[in-house]
C-alpha cells in the first residue's frame, strides 16, 4: 500500500515535472539558487556536495560552478548501481572532469577524479521528486541517497530542492527514509517540524 502510493506520487510528479516549459525551470533554478548562495549554512561550507541536474530537475549547474568560481570544492556524486550506492568525487570543471552514465545523467569520471572523503562535506544538496513539510522526500526509489545520508558526519547540512509544487503536505515514509535539514523552493524555504 505504501510503497504505491510512493509510486503514484513519484509518476504524477514526474509527469508534471516534465511538463514544465524550459525557460520556468530556468527562471525558478536561478531564483532557488539565490537563495541557497545567501544562507549561513552554504556562506559557511567549503565543500558542497550537490547532484547534476536532469529532465527537468532544478538546475544545479549554475550552482557548481558558482562554487568552483567562488573557491567552493564541488562534489557529486557517482552511483554503483550494482550496491546501489554513492561514491562521492570532487570535480574541478564541469566539462573535463564528467561523462554521461548510463542513466543518462552526467557523473563524474571516477576512473581519474578524488575520491571525496564523506567527513569533509560541509553540505549535501539532495534531490528529489516529491518532498513533504517534515523533511521526508520521496526520489527515483532506488534507495541511494537513503543508504549515503546516514553515513555523513551527524551535522551535516542536508537540503533539498524543489519546485514548490513538489512539496506536498505529507509523504509516506520508511524505517530508512532520511528527513532533509530544510527544503528550499522558488517561494519558500521550509524547516522542517
Amino acid at each position: 500500500m505504501e510503497n504505491n502510493l510512493k509510486d503514484n506520487l513519484r509518476k504524477n510528479m514526474l509527469k508534471e515535472r516534465k511538463s514544465m516549459k524550459t525557460e520556468t525551470v530556468s527562471a525558478f533554478s536561478h531564483i532557488i539558487m539565490d537563495t541557497i548562495i545567501k544562507l549561513p549554512e552554504f556562506l559557511n561550507c567549503k565543500n558542497i556536495m550537490l547532484y547534476l541536474s536532469f529532465n527537468n530537475e532544478v538546475d544545479t549547474y549554475a550552482l557548481a560552478k558558482w562554487c568552483l568560481d567562488n573557491g567552493k570544492k564541488v562534489i557529486v556524486p557517482y552511483c554503483i548501481k550494482e550496491t546501489r550506492e554513492i561514491i562521492p568525487f570532487e570535480i574541478n570543471n564541469l566539462t573535463n572532469d564528467l561523462t554521461k552514465s548510463s542513466f543518462g545523467i552526467m557523473e563524474p569520471k571516477h576512473d581519474i577524479l578524488k575520491k571525496a572523503n564523506t567527513c569533509d562535506i560541509d553540505l549535501i544538496i539532495v534531490p528529489g521528486v516529491v518532498f513533504d513539510k517534515h523533511g521526508n522526500r520521496i526520489g527515483f526509489g532506488a534507495g541511494y541517497y537513503d543508504r549515503f545520508l546516514p553515513k555523513r558526519v551527524k551535522n551535516t547540512p542536508t537540503i533539498g530542492i524543489a519546485f514548490d509544487y513538489q512539496v506536498i503536505s505529507k509523504i509516506p515514509t520508511g524505517t530508512y527514509d532520511v528527513p532533509l535539514d530544510f527544503i528550499i523552493t522558488e517561494k519558500r524555504i521550509i524547516f522542517p517540524d
